[in-house]
């Protein structure tokens, strides 16, 4: 029985090897040999000396024992049942890690879209940069994989921590709360990458008995290639997917460019069937400005570009009422999943066959999923899901619980592809990944028992 934490450092493998296992300095592991191991390392310590058969004191790390009732911070305390879970995601290949709390305000906004700004903890440093708590934990794995000098490497992850989101609703509701998931970054098979991440998750919830909750599912890559399969000129569809993430905007610009513009420009056109350097210098003419100059808020180049936009808007014939029609039929369907891949490629089947082998992969990937034992009887495909959040690039999910009337929201996830360049790195790193929410959980599975 190890009673202290200098012995559990030593049976842990000494000082090198445990830093390995944290992901921290070894001067870290020193430090918290005169100081001890901090409450956020406490539940991944616990889990290290029960998978190594190393028995401590039950008051060595602050009261976390394994499976018993633990407790990593004086405000969270976790159930056997959903301590279980989180040894569930973590097996498998799966290192779990301790995310860093702080991260770049602005990173997180990429991610998650300016709109999510009111509903995060964001103060600035001394030198001015925004920085925030975290509001889940996937930008913050992901900083972690690039802090480690990985550029693509293969690499599984599982975290477990507190979040933190501000509450817009004026209920009593936490702003904080515990997450647990799992992020699959690098090389990787994309199809059994994200079959593997959802079953993993997927089979967490069955493997503790909970039943009465819906599979929501989608894939925001047939959209994308359904419009790059579509006849439409390049500026309506760059404006087409820049509004996807917003659904009234998107509604609002499918009217508007179903009708020819009215509102007319000659600088525009002119503008517009110069070359840069040309229209540039007409620009800067027009404005009676010298070289030199620069317009208060926009350069001179910013402004010809958006007057070239103006003018290439002026040229092009309006979307038919055939191919608003097409859209809006693609963006309406939502069904049990099969079914929901079958009209899609109804409707696609005069179109390019990129769009129709993606519809294929979706579904084999359900195929492989069924094949997995997973009942797909309570769930749906929506073409238009994905649309709330802005860093989704392909197929996505959701669960939610059902019983007594409530429907709460157990957690998800999905494809993003391109997140990890916004965040520092020079090329797309393939990821996928999923999160529970874990006090949604002990609701659901207190709502279970009370059955």
């Amino acid at each position: 029985m190890k009673k202290n934490v200098n012995d559990i450092i030593n049976s842990l493998g000494g000082t090198g090897k445990l830093a390995n296992l944290l992901g921290v300095n070894p001067s870290a592991v020193s430090n918290y040999r005169q100081k001890g191991f901090p409450d956020r390392l406490h539940l991944k310590i616990a889990m290290l000396c029960e998978e190594r058969s190393v028995q401590i004191s039950n008051d060595v790390l602050g009261g976390v024992t394994v499976p018993k009732i633990i407790k990593t911070n004086p405000k969270e305390y976790l159930s056997g049942t959903s301590l279980s879970m989180v040894k569930h995601l973590s097996t498998g290949g799966f290192d779990l890690i301790d995310p860093p709390v702080i991260v770049s305000a602005d990173k997180v906004l990429d991610r998650m879209g300016e709109n999510s700004a009111d509903r995060l903890f964001i103060f600035s440093d001394q030198e001015g940069l925004r920085l925030c708590l975290r509001p889940d934990l996937t930008i913050p794995t992901c900083l972690y994989y690039l802090d480690q000098g990985f550029t693509g490497e293969k690499k599984l992850y599982s975290y477990f921590g507190k979040v933190f989101q501000l509450r817009l609703d004026n209920s009593s509701g936490p702003s904080e709360y515990s997450q647990a998931g799992l992020e699959y970054i690098g090389k990787q098979d994309q199809l059994a990458s994200e079959i593997e991440i959802f079953y993993k998750v997927e089979s967490s919830l069955r493997s503790e008995g909970l039943k009465n909750y819906h599979t929501f599912m989608g894939d925001v890559s047939l959209f994308s290639i359904f419009l790059d399969v579509m006849d439409l000129p390049d500026l309506w569809r760059k404006k087409l997917k820049a509004k996807y993430w917003n659904e009234s905007d998107f509604k609002a610009l499918l009217e508007d460019l179903s009708f020819k513009k009215s509102v007319d420009n000659e600088l525009a056109r002119r503008v517009f069937s110069l070359d840069r350097e040309s229209a540039t210098d007409l620009v800067r003419r027009s404005l009676g400005m010298s070289f030199e100059a620069t317009p208060i808020g926009r350069t001179v180049e910013e402004i010809m570009e958006r007057l070239r936009q103006k003018g290439e808007e002026f040229s092009l014939q309006p979307l038919s009422k055939v191919t608003v029609n097409l859209i809006k039929e693609f963006l309406s369907i939502s069904d049990k999943p099969f079914k929901a891949l079958d009209r899609l490629r109804l409707i696609s089947k005069n179109l390019d066959s990129s769009l129709l082998r993606q519809i294929d992969t979706a579904k084999e990937r359900l195929e492989q999923i069924k094949e997995l034992g997973v009942n797909l009887d309570k769930s749906e495909f929506s073409s238009e899901k994905g649309r709330e959040v802005e860093y989704y690039t392909g197929f996505l999910f959701d669960f939610v619980n059902s019983q007594k009337g409530k429907s709460i929201h157990l957690g998800g996830g999905g494809r993003y592809d391109n997140l990890i360049r916004s965040m520092g790195s020079k090329t797309d790193i393939p990821a996928v990944g999923a999160a529970l929410n874990m006090e949604n959980l002990e609701k659901a599975l207190s709502l279970r028992l009370l059955q």
